[in-house]
């Protein structure tokens, strides 16, 4: 094939979709065919795979590369990659190799496909349905070939030297021997060509690299013809894929597949990666993940509860293997395999891995006493270390042959000397490789000792049987004057080496024998009741040695299970092959993605300019407090150790969209662990990811948003919405932030879409049912490894590194863009581009001049939303009447009343910008005119005897001044906004009064007003004040590049808290916030100081006992910020006291808001849900006392 371009035909875990008709666990022979049979059937499957794919021209080679590839596992741990191609099991006198890879063990495999000895299907080790029916097996024999297509090394290809040196061992050994040896069919091609499964592959080129991969493309192993056949209908393939184990689920009927998912990035959560797994459901699994796979796997799924036979794990066999080497014979072998040499070069090919056999089965009277004997090939990565040594071991005492001549003893050490110059010359040159099949008792056995796989099989290396073959071949190398060295890892002591393990789920009549009925269903304990949609059909279910190469009576085995859970089911395989090649790049079935999906736009590995990286965060969730209070629910979670955590791996699929993430969201898959919500893992079905987004609800915010679609095992559904929310802070504060989550878990309604966007409210808004909520947190040590996970895609490393560049720029703009706030360019109102306004409906505006007593005209505006009230709305100083109107934000006041169906007036008093008086000097007395005849217009137009008024800010003083004066008439119910009667500044405003700010303004500086308004062509005075003003003590949260808002901030405090606006409203404040006159704000100033409503000369003359019992004896509410930093709660707490002292209590509320400012209260994204309705409770419990329901 091809090398220059990777094919690929496996998907990676995150398009994996939830439920698939049949799931195959397993590449080898077994799971190959059940993949595809099903496939062929019609059925939706899904192939699950350990190790990776690899194809030829991308197996390792040299021992470097080799090395990487190595794991070893035994009872005590694991050593190496997960899915490393090479996989060493070390067990109690039985060890073993096989490979981990797309294609199982036939990826390394020596390709001998001979059937089992006639007399092996007449144990009674089988079922009887086996005995009886040897017709089915052979049928399965015959598919097997169909594919698989063995044929001999041909008579007309080059001699191989270790195939000649085979026959002329069988002739020494005489003619029981010479006339049992042949050359048996092996899974090679030897012509180019198209095989039976549609695959075009190349001749062989006689490397000997079989036990390493075969990278010429002539090994049919199941990679070449199954496993291609599968994909090409239908089947979809995922790699690195682990699964740990199984289970049913009664209420449903599925099978739920746990599995870990090898992705670099999560190996460095090894532990939460072990322990979060992904699930996936069918409706029939088949086992196939070899025999110790499979063991594992259904021991760890019977120790979770799985019911299945008390013979799991028994009846191990090593079929009988044993390993040896017929060292610096006489004979010219060429035994070890080229590597990446050219063939050409070399005078002789090695050949594939074996060619040859002596095959000793018929010969035996007993079946158990028959055996194979085949020639091998020494690896090309483990040549040098061989060579080392052999030549040691030669010297060992008896080892060498005897009677040698002193010509034959130098020709000897001649070859040990030239293999000291080259690994295909001499003494390794002259080595031939056995691999003996035989028969052993199978009494090895498989059990888990601390979730890892124990292989026992004592005395595994001491028997008769394994003493006189290793005999035989001593004499077969004596007879050819070599030194016999049996295998390197076998002794007496230490056991066999096995690349043929068989056993642990062995076929029998019923589980009290066995584990597999004859179908391959698994039993039920130890009785005949089976696991009817649960089959094993590999290796694993062979009940005894084979006494040859197993892998062609597995692969018939496996045609037979398939055939019989297709017609149990009435499914019909279609087992015609293919008339034409295979199109890689479009295969004949396909079927619609349900999540990320090859059809869908993001492909992986992700392209050129892409990142991903693994994350952990844990924290607790509680499903008793379901409010936002997110810190409430927190504390209550953690007094039931309610926990959560998740590892989730986030993929960006163009790293240059960072900036705009609004339109192109990363990808989110991983597991959420959450007892409160499921006993196991719950799967991200399909989740969003933002980084650092404008957070429009929020000023100068940025959020990171994760929204996923989690599934529990019983096939419930979620959805979980969180946010990281990273506003003005110093660098700490931002650490914490970005590592603090913020939770919400809703219901999942039938209809839903997987695809649903990243709006953190959306849910809330539309009523969806909050399940519960909760804080993550990314733990220090957590975060640390989390910065090794981040990975970018592409081709050359200047890409990689420019990704890397894309990512770190923007990461680190929005940190110092939140971090050093104060030192960025200041930000002016006077750019529209990006101002929006809601759309409103409102009744027709009527609008009145107002002439006060002292002929200044302001406005009036009415609004009649219905037949409740009339109300009149007082705004603050410095700002216009859209302070209760704005559409700038989504819920104003205003469309609040009016869609409750109330009459509404706004006016706009001299103090608004928009009146030209706002620039004139005013006293409190005088703004006091503006109210009073506002309210007398307002009776006149509505006809009504007394009006509620709602008052903010300085509109509620001048409006307590007004009724203490007597001069304001007509008021029944009053509900008053941050101050009173008794204003008492907060903390810097104290200050900044104490400092006589206004006076040095007002007489030094000479300004008569102060414009909260500027430009950056403002005078220098102006310009200077600008920058001074980037250092005012904001609160907490309150920093941002606004000249505005900082301009705010001098002239009365912080107005809101900042986290409470959305962006667009703070951005255009000057919409309607301008100046105010220096007077009135000197004034303001001397009553704060003295905690009590003064005239311009200092004089308490308003509140007054008397005057309290007279004009304040009706229902006023007052309402004050927990966080307002321009009035101090001690003043409403004044005004509070001082109302009930004089009138009794039954008429008075003061509430304090908690989580509330100033401003906020009216402009608060969720104003309208805490603020708005206690201001209705308060017009609706009051409603008697003034309006049109007084008049009645």
């Amino acid at each position: 094939m091809d090398i220059k371009e990777k094919r690929r035909i496996s998907l990676p875990a995150p398009y994996m979709r939830s439920h698939y008709d049949a799931v195959v666990i397993g590449s080898g022979y077994g799971g190959a065919i059940a993949a595809s049979r099903m496939s062929r059937a019609g059925k939706k499957v899904a192939l699950l795979e350990k190790g990776q794919e690899r194809w030829p021209g991308e197996y390792p080679v040299e021992w470097n590369e080799c090395l990487k590839e190595i794991q070893y596992s035994s009872a005590t741990g694991h050593v190496g990659k997960q899915d490393g191609l090479y996989h060493f099991y070390n067990g109690k006198s039985q060890d073993a190799y096989v490979a981990c890879g797309l294609g199982g063990t036939s990826l390394l495999n020596a390709n001998v496909a001979l059937e089992a000895d006639r007399r092996v299907w007449d144990m009674p080790v089988w079922p009887d349905e086996i005995r009886n029916d040897h017709s089915s097996i052979k049928e399965g024999y015959r598919l097997a070939r169909e594919m698989l297509e063995p044929v001999p090394y041909p008579e007309d290809y080059p001699p191989l030297p270790k195939l000649n040196a085979l026959e002329k061992q069988a002739y020494e050994l005489g003619d029981e021997y010479s006339k049992n040896f042949y050359r048996p069919p092996i899974t090679v091609k030897f012509k180019d060509g198209i095989n039976a499964a549609g695959v075009r592959q190349q001749k062989s080129t006689l490397s000997g690299n079989d036990s390493t991969g075969v990278n010429d493309g002539s090994k049919n192993s199941t990679l070449m013809n199954y496993i291609p056949d599968a994909w090409n209908h239908g089947c979809e393939i995922f790699c690195s894929i682990d699964v740990k184990r199984i289970k049913k689920i009664e209420k449903t009927g599925k099978w739920i597949i746990f599995y870990e998912w090898l992705e670099n990035s999560r190996n460095a959560f090894s532990d939460d990666s072990h322990n979060s797994l992904f699930f996936v459901m069918a409706d029939v699994v088949f086992l196939a993940a070899g025999t110790f796979g499979t063991n594992e796997i259904l021991l760890r799924s019977k120790a979770a509860g799985l019911e299945i036979s008390s013979q799991l794990g028994q009846a191990f066999s090593g079929n009988g293997d044993i390993l040896a080497f017929g060292y610096n014979t006489e004979l010219y072998c060429n035994g070890v395999a080229m590597g990446n040499n050219n063939p050409s070069d070399f005078k002789d090919p090695v050949g594939p891995t074996i060619t040859g056999i002596i095959d000793m089965r018929e010969q035996a009277d007993d079946v158990l006493d028959g055996y194979v004997i085949e020639e091998g090939a020494i690896p090309y990565a483990v040549a040098a270390a061989a060579n080392v040594l052999f030549s040691s071991l030669e010297d060992h005492k008896g080892s060498i042959p005897p009677s040698l001549s002193l010509p034959e003893i130098i020709t000897r050490k001649m070859r040990k000397l030239a293999s000291k110059t080259s690994n295909y010359r001499g003494a390794l040159a002259n080595t031939q490789v056995y691999l003996i099949m035989s028969h052993d008792d199978n009494t090895g056995y498989m059990e888990l000792q601390d979730d890892k796989l124990s292989i026992n099989y004592q005395g595994a290396g001491k028997t008769k049987q394994v003493r006189d073959l290793n005999r035989l071949l001593g004499e077969a190398t004596t007879k050819v004057k070599g030194t016999f060295i049996p295998s390197p890892l076998w002794s007496e002591f230490l056991g066999l080496i096995t690349v043929h393990p068989i056993g642990g789920c062995c076929m029998g009549k019923d589980g009290y024998v066995g584990v597999v009925n004859h179908k391959g269903q698994v039993f039920k304990n130890d009785s005949t009741k089976v696991h009817e949609n649960l089959y094993v059909c590999d290796g694993s279910i062979v009940p005894r040695a084979l006494g040859v190469n197993p892998f062609l009576t597995i692969s018939a085995l496996a045609e037979r299970i398939c055939y019989l859970a297709a017609k149990d089911r009435k499914w019909d395989i279609k087992y015609n092959l293919v008339d034409k090649e295979i199109d890689f790049s479009e295969p004949l079935v396909t079927w619609p993605p349900e999540v990320m999906g090859p059809n869908s736009n993001e492909m992986w590995p992700p392209k050129t300019g892409s990142f991903s990286f693994a994350e952990v965060m844990r924290g607790y969730f509680s499903t008793e407090v379901t409010t936002k209070d997110y810190k409430a629910a927190e504390m209550q979670a953690k007094t039931s150790n309610s926990t959560i955590q998740f590892l989730l791996n986030i993929i960006m699929f163009d790293v240059k969209t960072l900036s705009s993430l609004e339109n192109d969201d990363a990808w989110i898959s991983g597991t959420v662990s959450c007892r409160a919500l499921s006993p196991d893992p719950l799967r991200v079905l399909r989740g969003k990811f933002r980084l650092f987004i404008s957070e429009g609800d929020r000023v100068d915010t940025n959020a990171m948003m994760y929204n996923l679609n989690l599934m529990a095992t019983d096939g419930t559904k979620y959805r979980f919405k969180g946010f990281k929310l990273l506003d003005q802070s110093n660098i700490l504060n931002a650490v914490v932030d970005v590592t603090t989550l913020y939770a919400s878990v809703y219901e999942f309604r039938d209809g839903d879409d997987l695809n649903f966007d990243t709006d953190s409210d959306a849910d809330d808004d539309e009523g969806r049912k909050v399940i519960g909520r909760g804080i993550l947190e990314i733990l220090p040590n957590d975060f640390l490894k989390q910065i090794t996970t981040f990975t970018t895609f592409g081709p050359t490393m200047s890409e990689r590194i420019g990704a890397w560049f894309d990512l770190f720029k923007f990461f680190g703009q929005t940190m110092v863009e939140r971090t050093l706030t104060r030192f960025l360019p200041l930000q002016y109102s006077s750019d529209k581009s990006n101002v929006s306004h809601y759309e409103r409906s409102r009744p027709p505006e009527e609008s009145y001049d107002v002439i006060a007593e002292d002929e200044v005209k302001t406005k009036l505006y009415r609004y009649k939303g219905g037949n409740k009230g009339p109300v009149l709305l007082i705004h603050g100083a410095s700002v216009t009447r859209d302070m209760f109107a704005t559409t700038l934000i989504k819920h104003n006041f205003l469309d609040y009343l009016i869609e409750n169906s109330y009459d509404v007036f706004l006016v706009d008093y001299r103090l608004a910008p928009s009146n030209a008086e706002s620039f004139n000097q005013h006293t409190i007395e005088d703004c006091v005119l503006d109210i009073k005849q506002a309210v007398k217009d307002v009776r006149k137009y509505t006809g009504c005897e007394k009006i509620a008024v709602i008052a903010h800010c300085f509109g509620s003083p001048l409006t307590f001044m007004g009724l203490l004066s007597g001069q304001i008439e007509g008021v029944g119910s009053l509900f008053a906004s941050q101050s009173a009667m008794n204003p008492v500044f907060a903390f810097w405003n104290q200050v900044k009064n104490d400092l006589r700010l206004i006076q040095i303004f007002r007489r030094i500086l000479r300004q008569q007003t102060f414009d909260v308004r500027t430009s950056p062509h403002t005078t220098l005075l102006q310009s200077i004040l600008n920058q001074i003003l980037r250092f005012y003590p904001y609160p907490k949260g309150g920093v941002c590049r606004n000249a505005l808002c900082h301009r705010n901030s001098m002239a009365f405090g912080t107005l809101y808290q900042h986290k409470n606006l959305n962006q667009n409203l703070h951005d255009n404040l000057d919409e309607f916030m301008g100046a105010i006159n220096l007077t009135t704000m000197e004034q303001i100033g001397n009553s704060a100081r003295k905690g009590v409503l003064l005239n311009p000369q200092g004089e308490d003359v308003y509140v007054t006992d008397d005057n309290i019992k007279k004009y304040l004896n009706f229902p006023i509410t007052l309402i004050h910020g927990n966080d307002n930093t321009v009035f101090n709660e001690e003043g409403m707490r004044k005004t509070y006291e001082k109302l009930i002292f004089n009138n009794g209590g039954s008429q008075y509320a003061l509430h304090n808001l908690t989580g509330y400012g100033h401003l906020d209260v009216w402009w608060g994204n969720r104003a309208h849900i805490d603020i708005f309705p206690r201001v209705l409770k308060h017009l609706e419990d009051t409603k008697n006392s003034y309006g049109y329901a007084y008049n009645k």
